[in-house]
């Protein structure tokens, strides 16, 4: 099998690029993958990632009936490299499918017995037909090129693996910043973020490290957060990532904050799981000052349903709040509808986005929206309509109504 797999290797010793998809176990023993003192249980099947250049990380996933895992290995040379797949191939499964940008191998073999083995094999043309050059990763943000990052906001840990439980978290970190790049691409530097309610701003830093870091970007980041325990944290973290001079964080009230911006540049203004009025404040302090974009993912939304009752909605539409999960629910969908539509009022184009998928987290909507230069009148016009309709038919405002003065 050994050789089999040296040969995939064999047009190019320099592209260490492959994906093995491990499956079909032939026995129900715990096993033990290489660089792993942890035993996993009813494994089903092992993926591994190396889509970096050889001085990089091994990602391997091992997937249970339950649960799945991720840690890393670091491949310093081509020795290291086949002396990890030498060691999987030891384990205790049937099927091997190793792909690479020049070919694909299928592998089966029999389970080990005193008469030995049989391994059948295939080679076929490469059945992924795109992959990122050696220099890049699965993700924007990733451990083999940013595992000092990963590990100072802790994700990682101190081998730089993706630590289970903040799985979630590197994929949510991951597809905002797939979302600010393709929002963001008028934005001129310097860049800068002001992070609301940002707690210990995990995706506010990691956005700064990747667009300063991976971009060579010019960009600061600003951090309002009235727990002065998450701002001592912040500092921290940024201290450790050497970026202290590019980060800023004030111990206040997103409503009472007023520092001075720079007039250079763009302003990009974020606002992740702000609870309740908090994303309101964070969208006035948007509108006060006139930022680019703004990108909200919204928190619990008690303000509205606290002002819903059934005596005074439409007595056709009564049904909707009989049970407390849809009158949740429908707070929610109004609430966020009318902040779109006040933030058009008010200039910007917006909308209303998946932020995370439902798997990850439950409060996956994302405010997105993008100052509009000279907007039409007319469309402001629509919009504040639209919105104040739906307050008097439902005798329900957003804060954000009160703060920015809407009559």
């Amino acid at each position: 099998m050994q050789q089999y797999i040296t040969s995939l290797f064999s047009l190019n010793q320099d592209d260490a690029r492959i994906i093995i998809t491990i499956s079909n176990p032939y026995g129900k023993d715990a096993i033990q993958v290489p660089g792993k003192d942890d035993t996993y249980n009813h494994c089903k099947k092992i993926i591994i990632h190396h889509d970096s250049s050889l001085l990089g990380l091994m990602l391997i996933d091992i997937i249970t009936n339950d649960k799945s895992y991720t840690h890393s290995i670091t491949i310093s040379n081509n020795e290291d490299r086949m002396y990890i797949l030498s060691a999987l191939s030891l384990l205790p499964f049937k099927q091997w499918h190793l792909q690479t940008p020049a070919k694909d191998l299928y592998i089966k073999r029999s389970p080990l017995t005193s008469r030995g083995q049989t391994i059948l094999h295939r080679f076929t043309k490469p059945s992924k037909t795109h992959w990122s050059s050696s220099a890049e990763d699965l993700m924007p943000i990733s451990p083999g090129h940013d595992a000092r990052l990963l590990h100072a906001i802790g994700i990682a840990d101190s081998q730089y693996a993706i630590i289970p439980a903040m799985r979630d978290k590197y994929v949510q970190i991951n597809h905002f910043i797939r979302i600010f790049e393709q929002y963001a691409t008028e934005l001129v530097e310097p860049i800068q973020i002001i992070d609301c309610g940002c707690g210990q701003a995990y995706l506010s830093i990691a956005l700064l490290w990747y667009l300063r870091n991976v971009k060579k970007i010019d960009a600061v980041l600003i951090g309002i957060e009235q727990n002065g325990e998450l701002i001592a944290s912040c500092n921290a973290t940024v201290d450790s990532l050497d970026m202290q001079e590019h980060a800023s964080f004030s111990n206040i009230e997103i409503a009472h904050w007023n520092d001075i911006l720079s007039e250079k540049g763009s302003i990009a203004l974020i606002a992740l799981h702000a609870c309740d009025t908090a994303t309101d404040d964070a969208l006035a302090l948007a509108i006060s000052r006139n930022v680019d974009i703004i990108l909200a993912a919204p928190c619990c939304h008690h303000y509205v349903q606290k002002q819903m009752d059934n005596a005074r909605i439409p007595a056709e539409e009564s049904f909707l709040l009989r049970d407390g999960i849809m009158k949740e629910r429908l707070g929610d969908m109004l609430t966020d509808s009318m902040r779109r539509d006040i933030l058009i009022s008010e200039g910007y184009t917006a909308d209303l986005i998946e932020f995370t998928a439902l798997e990850h987290t439950a409060k996956n909507v994302m405010i997105r929206a993008k100052k509009v230069r000279n907007m039409p009148h007319k469309h402001k016009e629509d919009a504040r309509k639209r919105w104040m309709q739906a307050r008097d038919r439902w005798h329900v405002e957003p804060k954000l109504a009160k703060m920015i003065s809407i009559k």
